[in-house]
């Protein structure tokens, strides 16, 4: 037992003197590094005056040693973090001439994992174009989840050409297929325009290839993607037909009411759901019957947003979403119309106080709901309603 307790104490000792070495390294660090940013103000504040200068930025003069090197780039990086544009450019270049771009490269073959992937993060940082097949080929050995993500975004801000964009969104997507949306943000951070490459990718026969570039194109503006997603409406992969059915719904100004309608009696729900939102905020084209007839369907969600857009159609909602439930078979679907109408009347009800064409609006309402259901929606007259002043 004392022999027990005098090895844990020894460990316990040298554990300690570990870790105070490791502390006194990183302030001895620390230390150097201030001294070095410190003896090279001068030359920040020549970068910071020659910044908008057309000139490309000279190094600092002299022989540096590696800690100047390092201490130098530390800065650099900070300020390349923070600018765009044509600073972030002459800054990138500015490390290249330095030698810190080969600096970090050679660091890519170190045989300790974390040095490696340091480097990968710097060279990223810098934008380092000559670095990027490098990265690539790192990328296809390190398949690790979290290693795998800092090599592709350090590739992606190194790329210059979309044919490297497409090789990285291959890469990754060959490993971590169900990471569609971390992939997009990866690709984001590429100053090159990807929309080409998400587009190539839709003519692809791979599902997770299809559902990457579906993901990239979401929210963008991208008219000529329409034919390649007039054709993946038909896929044989549901979440294939649900994303590019929901990119179509993006444009509708350039869909045919025809082809709403048809959104709107799909047999995936998801894809129902979309049209039926949609439906309610189109300036043209009468979609109240198809809406009412949604409001009776037999998912949830779809009757959800049924009723949420026909509460955007005025009084022809209105009377559509009673009509609705005067015709309901369910208990369920009955209640749930009841409810949006209730809901309705309650928000015309308390808007009625507040305007005279809303005390109008809501007046009708009543008078629709009383002669609908044989009962008055409130016990005292509605007449009695003022304008609040």
């Amino acid at each position: 037992m004392i022999v027990i307790t005098s090895i844990l104490g020894l460990l316990i000792m040298v554990m300690l003197v570990i870790l105070f070495t490791l502390r006194a390294r990183s302030l001895s660090l620390d230390q150097q590094t201030a001294a070095c940013l410190l003896q090279h103000q001068e030359y920040f504040q020549y970068l910071s005056i020659n910044m908008d200068s057309p000139e490309a930025l000279l190094p600092p003069p002299g022989k540096l040693t590696i800690n100047e090197l390092k201490a130098i780039q530390q800065k650099l990086l900070e300020w390349i973090e923070v600018l765009e544009g044509s600073h972030r450019d002459k800054l990138s270049e500015l490390c290249e001439q330095m030698g810190l771009v080969e600096l970090n490269r050679n660091r890519l073959h170190s045989h300790i994992h974390w040095e490696r992937i340091d480097a990968v993060y710097h060279l990223g940082v810098m934008r380092a174009k000559t670095c990027t097949s490098e990265l690539l080929s790192l990328l296809e050995r390190e398949t690790d989840e979290s290693t795998a993500f800092v090599i592709g975004r350090a590739a992606a801000k190194c790329a210059q050409q979309p044919g490297e964009l497409r090789k990285l969104i291959l890469r990754l997507v060959k490993h971590h297929p169900q990471s569609q949306h971390l992939i997009m943000d990866i690709i984001g951070s590429s100053t090159l325009d990807p929309i080409p490459v998400f587009l190539e990718m839709l003519l692809t026969q791979e599902e997770d290839l299809i559902i990457v570039a579906l993901v990239g194109l979401s929210g963008r503006n991208v008219p000529e993607a329409i034919p390649y997603l007039n054709s993946l409406v038909q896929s044989e992969h549901k979440e294939v037909r649900v994303k590019a059915s929901k990119l179509l719904l993006q444009y509708t100004h350039l869909l045919l009411p025809d082809q709403l309608l048809a959104f709107m009696q799909h047999s995936d729900w998801e894809i129902r759901v979309a049209a039926v939102k949609v439906a309610g905020q189109q300036p043209v084209g009468d979609f109240t019957d198809m809406l009412k007839h949604a409001m009776l369907d037999s998912e949830w969600w779809v009757r959800h947003h049924a009723i949420a857009s026909l509460s955007k159609l005025g009084m022809n909602g209105f009377q559509a979403m009673c009509e609705a439930a005067m015709a309901a078979d369910e208990e369920l679907h009955r209640d749930m119309a009841r409810a949006a109408i209730h809901e309705h009347m309650e928000s015309a009800e308390s808007l009625a106080a507040q305007d005279i064409r809303q005390l109008l609006y809501f007046n009708e309402c009543s008078h629709l709901y009383e002669k609908m259901f044989n009962a008055s929606y409130v016990d005292r007259n509605v007449t009695q309603l003022r304008i609040s002043s």
